[in-house]
């Protein structure tokens, strides 16, 4: 049995959001180190806040970039995730720490990877052990242990894949 999630509407609506971000902040970055910014006593900013400021808004735009591709990919495959027999295929966490945004791509989780599943009003959590994700080696410090299937999806859309991911897993703990 397979089973795929759609994106929906708002998944498109962030994705352009994030973009116009990404083209503003690398412009900002741009315009900051092109022009002399002046400080409130109007002298201008002096060469080490403005590597500071450079660097700080540059690790945050590189973060706000990856994040953008990450979404493209799943835009490209068109749907959140796959459930099969196997696992929970081609989705993306996030996570967001300060002003950096992690969208990060997961290629599989393993049905033996979940520890537990929760329930709680009405969030169905996924307790994943990170070491068994099938997910680039490098982006696994930034994986989640709590794994929520549903953000932006309809009640009703939950609903459905509560119900498909319950049998796929009943089926495969008999």
């Amino acid at each position: 049995m397979e089973f795929k999630a759609k994106l929906n509407v708002k998944f498109f609506i962030f994705s352009i959001l994030l973009l116009a971000g990404v083209v503003l902040g690398w412009y900002g970055v741009y315009f900051m180190n092109a022009n002399e910014i002046l400080m409130e006593d109007n002298t201008p900013m002096n060469a080490k806040t403005k590597l500071f400021f450079t660097v700080a808004e540059s690790l945050i735009l590189l973060s706000w970039t990856l994040s953008f591709f990450t979404l493209v990919r799943q835009a490209l495959f068109g749907y959140a995730f796959a459930v099969d027999e196997n696992g929970i295929h081609t989705t993306a966490t996030a996570i967001m720490v300060l002003a950096f945004v992690f969208v990060i791509p997961i290629r599989t989780i393993p049905f033996s990877a979940i520890e537990k599943v929760t329930e709680d009003d009405g969030v169905f959590t996924l307790h994943i052990e990170k070491a068994k994700i099938d997910i680039i080696p490098i982006l696994r410090i930034f994986a989640r242990k709590r794994y929520n299937l549903f953000s932006g999806f309809t009640v009703e859309k939950q609903d459905v894949i509560k119900a498909n991911l319950k049998s796929i897993l009943n089926k495969i703990k008999l």
